[in-house]
């Protein structure tokens, strides 16, 4: 079916290239697979390539394969449009006046064209994961509490002696269910922390014990002003419609840092 009736949403579609993601069920290496979309008004809805996370009316397993095949192109032909009420019939009727009823096609590194099935999609065509993982770091930054540090003694410390570290972030892994882009995601956040006590950095996954069952410690042996800063890193990981667990590429990080000040100490002759 020619798309000339998509002349009004496709030049808003722009050719973009990113960095890929996932692992290709057909194989591919995700580190030089580009990831594309364009609209095409002479044969296409929509054409492109890279992973895509599609809606629940197509089968589990081809979504599966879809939402890891960085190497893949895909294609989707328009169907079904909601020009007048009885235009679409079945479950294409559920569109809205926004969407459109795409049968989507991929083709995998084995250069065979599958078709995935039809299924409802918003007016910007088939979801690219790499999109939709930009949008959720923006939904991981306003689920993570803001990361600030603790110390004991909370005053002036002595050289030679500890000092215990720690964050008021809790080591649980964070939940949150919402729909993106039509799509349904359970998504979630599992942090770990970086501290750097000028010179000797710790990777932990502990946010800190008191005393004295400390697990984040440093004694100083230098009189001064030590800069201490810490880098909570929050790694994400979810789910589309029951596919997945899928991992966001890029984790969303924090930074906070405290002064802490190293006295002297001082000899006492006691008798």
């Amino acid at each position: 079916m020619h798309t000339r009736r998509l002349s009004h949403i496709l030049p808003l579609l722009t050719l973009l290239l990113v960095v890929p993601i996932g692992v290709s069920s057909f194989g591919t290496d995700p580190a030089h697979a580009a990831v594309d979309v364009i609209g095409d008004d002479e044969q296409d809805a929509f054409v492109g390539s890279g992973s895509l996370l599609l809606p629940p009316q197509i089968a589990t397993d081809w979504r599966r394969s879809a939402a890891s095949c960085p190497g893949c192109r895909w294609r989707s032909v328009v169907q079904c449009e909601m020009t007048t009420a009885g235009s679409c019939r079945g479950p294409a009727r559920l569109c809205g006046v926004d969407g459109f009823w795409l049968r989507v096609y991929l083709t995998g590194p084995d250069g065979v064209e599958r078709d995935l099935g039809a299924a409802c999609f918003g007016p910007s065509g088939p979801v690219r994961r790499d999109v939709a993982e930009a949008l959720m770091a923006d939904e991981v930054r306003a689920l993570v509490p803001p990361l600030r540090t603790w110390r004991q003694p909370a005053g002036q410390v002595l050289p030679h002696l500890p000092v215990v570290f720690g964050v008021t972030q809790s080591e649980s892994a964070l939940q949150r269910r919402f729909d993106l882009i039509d799509l349904p995601i359970e998504l979630t956040a599992s942090p770990r922390w970086i501290w750097d006590f000028g010179g000797t950095t710790l990777h932990t996954v502990s946010a800190g014990r008191p005393w004295p069952d400390q697990t984040i410690d440093r004694t100083f042996r230098r009189s001064g002003d030590v800069r201490v800063a810490v880098k909570a890193v929050w790694a994400a990981t979810y789910t589309v419609a029951g596919v997945g667990p899928l991992e966001v590429v890029e984790p969303v990080t924090q930074d906070a840092d405290v002064t802490v000040p190293v006295g002297q100490a001082r000899a006492v002759l006691v008798r």
